[in-house]
This record gives C-alpha cells, structure tokens and sequence, in this order.
C-alpha cells in the first residue's frame, strides 16, 4: 500500500522550484544590460537604468546633428527615453519659460536643484548650464514620454550625473 509520500514530496519540489525561479526572475527585471555608453556618450549605467522599464532588449538612436544634439532610447521597440542637448543658447530664466508653456508642457512643474537655471516635472527635465569654452549656454532636455509614473527624482539623479558628461561632449 502507498502512503502518497513521493507524490506529495514531487509536488512540494515542483512547487519550490516554480518559487525560486519566480523570485530571480523579480530580481533583475531588466533582461538587458545597460551599457556604460549610450547614444555615443559615457552614462552612470545604475542612473539610466532607473529610468527604463524592464524589457528584453534595449537600443539607442542619436541623430546624426550634433545641434541639437537628440537621442532616443528604446527598450523592445517603444521609445522610453528621449536626450536633446544643444550649445551656443542665449540664457533665459528656465523656470519662467516653462510656467510661460515656452518649452512645451510640464506636469507638476517645479525648480530643480540640479542646476541654478533648472526645472523638473514628473516625466521631463531641462537644465541650462554656462558652456564659456563654446560659447553662451548648454541646454539638457531629458523627457520620458511612456509613463504615467512621477519620476522626478529619478530625472534629477540622472540629470546630475550626466551633466558633466553633456558639457564636455558639446565642448563646453
């Protein structure tokens, strides 16, 4: 007579392993790795990827100016992430411009502390920063049009981090 035990015990493993699995699975839900170079120039790989969904592939697209300098990032196909850069801007006060709608819409638009001229929103950022080697200023446009999440911190993290990066690329 069987008492059931090694059905039991089967069914218990299966079980355990269908868990274990999950939870590395819930561990890294990014199936890419985020380069340390994006769109041509050096990124913090953990700041970027703050910003981006889980997905299985990710890809960038820079344009082929570099004034302005624009750059998509797509993971699976859906854009997530969109970089525009430009140099040689004449400075104007950012936070007036934005309140004004002069930049395009902001939702819960606020003075950033990345930069003295900056202001972030929930899904986008733009910085301006004195470029003296190029001449007037530098402008960072960072956008993230695929959420419905706030995502300022993130935005000012990532913003913080680049910055020098942006500067130097665009000569300044």
């Amino acid at each position: 007579m069987m008492t059931g035990r090694p059905r039991t015990t089967a069914v218990h493993l299966s079980l355990a392993a269908l868990l274990l699995a999950g939870l590395a699975a819930c561990g890294d839900p990014q199936g890419f790795t985020v380069p340390g170079k994006v769109c041509g120039r050096d990124m913090d790989r953990d700041r970027l990827a703050e910003l981006l969904p889980g997905g299985e592939r990710m890809r960038d697209e820079p344009s082929a100016s570099d004034q302005p300098f624009s750059c998509e990032i797509l993971v699976d196909d859906v854009m997530q992430f969109v970089l525009t850069e430009r140099s040689g801007q004449r400075e104007f006060d950012v936070l007036t411009y934005a309140m004004e709608g002069r930049l395009g819409g902001f939702e819960q638009l606020r003075a950033s502390d990345v930069s003295d001229n900056a202001v972030v929103s929930r899904t986008r950022t733009v910085v301006m920063a004195p470029c003296p080697k190029a001449g007037k200023n530098y402008i960072i446009d960072l956008d993230l049009p695929d959420t419905e999440k706030d995502r300022s911190e993130d935005l000012e993290r990532f913003v913080g981090s680049y910055l020098p990066t942006g500067l130097a690329a665009l000569g300044c």
